[in-house]
C-alpha cells in the first residue's frame, strides 16, 4: 500500500495518483483476463471502414497482418487495403471473428453471386430462337458485370450478418465483459498495487447506464468541484430496529480529531446531513421472528404480548412513513438509495414512498452483509460502499469447468434421466389441492373445486396408506384442529361424520381439541337430530353458538381464577420467605453487636462459639433456634 492511504481511495475525492493508476479488468467467462480491446475497434460500429484503414496505412511495413499477405512495394500494399477481401477481414475482425484466406472469400463471393442471379421465367416461350437466347444471355452477363460491387457488398453483409448472429449463440460461452467477475465487485488493476492485489468497487453504485463505462464515471465523480449538492440516501429496518440518514458526498474534515477505538477516521469523516433511529418492540423474545410472520404461519395469537407486538409494528411503520415524507425534498434529489428491508410489506412502503416509477434505478439493496440497523452501521456501510478495496486478483477457473449455471442445469437434466417420472393419479391430485385449500381455510374455493370436478365431500383421500388415520376431508380438518373448515364441511357441504378410518374412529375420535369437538355439536345443533346418528359419530349433545361461548368464558375465568390463586399463593410464599430472612439479618446483627447486657462465662462462650461458625452453620443454627422459639410460643398458648 505503498504511495498512498486509506483516505486516498474515497471514490468521490479518489487522489490523482489513485485515479491516474487504474485500469479496467476484462474477463472471460473462465475468469481469465483478457486484454482490453483497443478505443478506435471497440466504437467501429460508428467510425468509418475507410477512415479506419486510413489510420492503419502509415507503416513502413511491406506486409498485411491481417490477411496474412506480402507485397513488393508499398503502392501494391495501399492498393490491397482499398480490396474488398481485406475490407471484409477488416469487418471481421471488429467483430471479434477470425480472417479468410483469399481462396474462401472468393468461394464466398461466387456463392453470393450465384444466389443473386434469377432463374428464367417459366411463362417464356419454348419456341425462341437460339440466336435470341444468347443475345438475352450476354446482356445478363453484362448486368451482372455492372452490378459486380453491388453484389459484392450484398454478398459480404449478409455472410458478416450471419456470422453475427452464430457468434450470438455462442455469447454466453465466450462472454468477455468487464461485469464477468462473478462477484459483486468491478476490478481495477494498478500500478501502486503487486500483480496478486486488485481494487474492487462495487457494482450497485452504479446504474445501466454508467455500468457500461465505469471508469470514466469515476473520472465525472472526481471531476465535480460541489460534491455538497450530491446525497444519497442509506436505510435499515429489522428486528423492530430502523436508523435511516441523508449522507453528503462531501467528506467532514478530520484533521486534528483523536482515534476512537471504535470509530475510525474515514466513519468520522461520513457527513450525515440528516439522520434518525426508531426502536419498537416487534419481536417476540427468545423465539426470534417478527408478530406479523408468526401469524402469517400459525393463525392470529390472542395473548397480550402479542397484541403489544402488533400495535408497535404499526406505529412503527407510521413513524417511518412520517420520516419518509418529512425527508421527500431529499429523496427526490438524491443519487443512491440503499434498502435493507426483509420484509415484503417494509419494502413495499420504501418503493411507494421514494421510488419515482417503475423504472427507479436508484433504489438498491446493500451488496453487503449489514448489522443491526443504528448510526454506526450506516456509517460503516457507507464507508464500506463509497472505498476502493484491496482485494486478491481473481484466478482463474479450471478448463474443465463450466459456469455454475450450466452445471446445475446438466446436473438436473441428468438426474432427470436416471430417475424415472413417477405418474401421480387424478385422485392424489385432487387430494393435494383439496388439502391445501383446506388448510389455508379457503371454502369458496374447496365448494367451486369439488362442483367443477364433480367430487363427492365424502371421497376417499390418496393415497390410502398416507391418510389411513384420516381419510375423508372432516377427518383431516378435525385431526388438524381446523373449527372453522368442520363446521362448513358439515353445514354447508353435508360431509358424513358417521364414517370410520381403518381403525374405526369417527371424525369427532380423532378431534384435536375441545373447541374442534365444540364445532361438531354446534354443527349438529343447527343440522338437526335426523342429519345424521349423532350417537353412531359419538357426537356428544347440541350446543349453541351462544352456549359455546358462555362455556369458553367460564373454562377462561376459571383459568383466570386459577392463574390469580396461584399467583396469590407465590405472594405469600414469597412474603414469608423475606420475613424469615428479614429476622436472619436481625439475629445475625445481634450476635455481632450483643444484647447490651453483662455477660456471664456462658454467655461469652456462646458468642465466641458463633463467631468461630461459618456463615452456612450460623443460618442454620438461627433457624433452628427460631423453631425451637416458635415452638416455646405454641406450647405457651395451648
Amino acid at each position: 500500500m505503498s504511495g498512498f492511504k486509506k483516505n486516498d481511495l474515497y471514490i468521490y475525492e479518489l487522489s490523482p495518483p489513485v485515479l491516474n493508476s487504474l485500469q479496467l479488468m476484462v474477463f472471460d467467462a473462465t475468469l481469465r483476463e483478457v486484454q482490453k480491446p483497443l478505443e478506435n475497434e471497440r466504437e467501429a460500429s460508428s467510425v468509418d471502414v475507410n477512415q479506419l484503414l486510413e489510420k492503419r496505412k502509415i507503416s513502413n511495413s511491406l506486409q498485411c497482418g491481417l490477411c496474412s499477405l506480402e507485397f513488393k512495394d508499398q503502392d501494391t500494399r495501399r492498393g490491397h487495403f482499398k480490396t474488398s477481401f481485406h475490407t471484409f477481414n477488416v469487418k471481421r475482425s471488429l467483430k471479434g471473428l477470425n480472417p479468410v484466406s483469399q481462396i474462401e472469400f472468393e468461394e464466398i463471393v461466387q456463392g453470393g453471386k450465384i444466389q443473386s442471379k434469377t432463374p428464367p421465367s417459366e411463362s417464356e416461350p419454348e419456341s425462341e430462337s437460339e440466336s435470341s437466347m444468347d443475345e438475352k444471355e450476354d446482356s445478363d452477363n453484362d448486368e451482372l458485370e455492372d452490378n459486380k460491387e453491388e453484389i459484392l457488398e450484398e454478398t459480404i453483409a449478409r455472410e458478416l450478418e450471419q456470422l453475427s448472429l452464430n457468434g450470438q449463440q455462442n455469447a454466453e460461452e465466450s462472454a468477455v465483459s468487464h461485469l464477468a467477475t462473478r462477484s459483486s465487485q468491478l476490478y481495477f488493476k494498478s500500478q501502486l498495487l503487486s500483480e496478486s492485489q486488485v481494487f474492487g468497487l462495487y457494482k450497485s453504485l452504479f446504474d445501466s447506464e454508467t455500468i457500461k463505462k465505469p471508469f470514466e464515471q469515476l473520472k465525472v465523480w472526481n471531476e465535480t468541484e460541489d460534491q455538497a449538492s450530491s446525497i444519497s440516501a442509506l436505510f435499515m429496518m429489522g428486528g423492530g430496529h430502523f436508523a435511516g440518514a441523508i449522507v453528503s458526498h462531501q467528506r467532514t474534515s478530520v484533521q486534528g480529531n483523536p482515534k476512537k477505538q471504535e470509530q475510525s477516521l474515514q466513519e468520522q469523516a461520513v457527513n450525515f446531513i440528516e439522520h434518525k433511529t426508531f426502536h419498537r418492540y416487534t419481536t417476540r423474545r427468545k423465539q426470534g421472528g417478527s408478530q406479523s410472520a408468526m401469524d402469517n404461519a400459525k393463525g392470529k395469537a390472542n395473548s397480550a404480548g402479542s397484541s403489544l407486538r402488533r400495535y408497535n409494528e404499526a406505529a412503527l411503520r407510521s413513524d417511518i412513513h412520517n420520516l419518509l415524507k418529512e425527508w421527500k425534498p431529499y429523496l427526490a434529489k438524491c443519487k443512491n438509495i440503499f434498502l435493507r428491508a426483509r420484509n415484503p410489506q417494509d419494502k413495499r412502503l420504501f418503493i411507494e414512498m421514494i421510488s419515482q416509477g417503475s423504472t427507479d434505478q436508484r433504489l438498491k439493496s446493500f451488496p453487503f452483509t449489514t448489522g443491526r440497523p443504528n448510526v454506526a452501521e450506516l456509517k460503516r456501510s457507507w464507508c464500506e460502499l463509497t472505498h476502493l478495496k484491496i482485494a486478491p486478483k481473481p484466478e482463474p477457473l479450471p478448463i474443465n469447468e463450466t459456469p455454475s449455471g450450466s452445471t446445475k442445469a446438466s446436473q438436473k437434466a441428468q438426474k432427470e434421466k436416471l430417475e424415472p417420472i413417477k405418474e401421480i393419479s387424478p385422485e392424489e391430485k385432487h387430494t393435494e389441492q383439496l388439502l391445501s385449500l383446506l388448510n389455508k381455510g379457503r371454502a369458496p374455493l374447496i365448494v367451486a373445486y369439488l362442483r367443477n370436478n364433480k367430487i363427492d365431500v365424502n371421497f376417499n383421500l390418496s393415497p390410502e396408506l398416507q391418510h389411513f388415520a384420516a381419510p375423508t376431508l372432516l377427518h383431516y380438518a378435525s385431526q388438524q384442529g381446523l373449527k372453522q373448515m368442520v363446521t362448513i364441511l358439515l353445514t354447508n357441504l353435508k360431509a358424513n361424520p358417521c364414517l370410520k378410518n381403518k381403525v374405526g374412529k369417527t371424525p369427532w375420535d380423532v378431534s384435536k381439541n375441545s373447541q374442534t369437538r365444540y364445532s361438531f355439536q354446534i354443527a349438529r345443533h343447527i343440522l338437526g337430530e335426523n342429519f345424521a346418528n349423532w350417537e353412531e359419530a359419538h357426537v356428544k349433545e347440541p350446543l349453541s353458538r351462544e352456549q359455546v361461548e358462555k362455556i369458553n368464558k367460564e373454562e377462561e375465568q376459571r383459568a383466570n381464577s386459577e392463574a390469580e390463586a396461584l399467583i396469590k399463593k407465590e405472594l405469600d410464599a414469597a412474603r414469608i420467605r423475606q420475613r424469615e430472612e428479614e429476622e436472619e439479618r436481625k439475629l445475625e446483627k445481634d450476635a455481632k453487636r450483643g444484647t447490651g447486657r453483662v455477660l456471664d462465662s456462658s454467655t461469652v462462650n456462646r458468642e465466641q462459639n458463633l463467631n468461630s461458625l461459618t456463615d452456612e452453620q450460623r443460618r442454620r443454627l438461627m433457624r433452628e433456634q427460631r423453631a425451637r422459639a416458635a415452638e416455646a410460643r405454641m406450647n405457651i398458648r395451648k
